[in-house]
């Protein structure tokens, strides 16, 4: 390891060894999930109600119910309970006809991403950005890898494996859903339930245990990082997402907190 590496590395864990600072989010009854982009948060709850937080308060979001929901540069997309996927038109969550899927992020700078919850998709700009209700859309494998979570963010995309091993790739072409290529991203025995990948180029990972962790030396030539970093919260956790110096945290009794570094 060269003095540059190291002392790039040292950084980084110093960093993340300071402290975050966690506080109550406005109570939404039984939370389960939640995503966060560009200012906007929205959740779910325990009946699959969909809410956007209103400044104090959650504003019930009308319609089809969804077990996940999602916001970002290609809209607004929820995942139902039985699996069938949904985008945020003219106020109504209007089906996206053909591929069922148990997760979807839209994270990525145009395109689309999901999980069958083994096998992982993209859908490339000319259909993400595109659909208004009518037609049919064309989804691109992800072969190989048997991913349940994927999510994308500035430095590439993450996912994670039935078995809970983390991958990355530095890249996907919106146009296309062309990659640079996966890579497992070495974590010892720590198995992860899910990784999310913000637009500042952050990486948060929650583990099958409930604990939260931040990705260290996340940076434009060394996309993959270097190691996780724990960060606290005294109580295990079920989904988070980052946005705008906020990291959205639900507890397993679902409850919403925020927390700032």
């Amino acid at each position: 390891m060269t003095a540059v590496v190291f002392f790039v590395l040292l950084l980084s864990l110093v960093s993340c060894s300071l402290a975050w600072r966690c506080l109550g989010a406005p109570t939404l009854h039984q939370a389960r999930q939640i995503d966060a982009s560009k200012g906007l948060v929205l959740a779910t709850n325990k009946w699959q109600q969909n809410f956007f937080l209103n400044g104090l308060s959650w504003s019930y979001l009308h319609g089809q119910r969804m077990k996940h929901i999602t916001t970002g540069d290609t809209g607004t997309w929820g995942v139902s309970s039985n699996n069938q996927l949904y985008k945020m038109i003219g106020g109504n969550f209007t089906r996206v006809p053909g591929l069922s899927l148990s997760q979807v992020d839209a994270g990525g700078d145009g395109f689309l991403v999901g999980s069958t919850g083994s096998r992982a998709y993209c859908l490339r700009t000319a259909f993400a950005r595109a659909f208004k209700g009518a037609g049919s859309v064309s989804w691109s494998a992800l072969p190989a890898y048997s991913l349940k979570y994927y999510s994308c963010g500035l430095y590439g995309c993450w996912g994670v494996d039935t078995i809970g091993r983390v991958f990355h790739t530095r890249s996907v072409n919106p146009n296309s859903c062309s990659q640079t290529g996966w890579q497992v991203v070495s974590s010892g025995s720590l198995k992860m339930k899910m990784v999310e990948a913000a637009s500042n180029g952050l990486v948060f990972g929650l583990s099958t245990a409930g604990k939260v962790y931040l990705r260290a030396g996340v940076y434009a030539s060394r996309s993959h990082g270097f190691s996780w970093s724990n960060i606290p919260m005294g109580v295990a956790m079920r989904h988070l997402s980052y946005d705008l110096g906020r990291l959205w945290v639900v507890s397993n009794n679902g409850m919403i907190m925020f927390c700032m570094h």
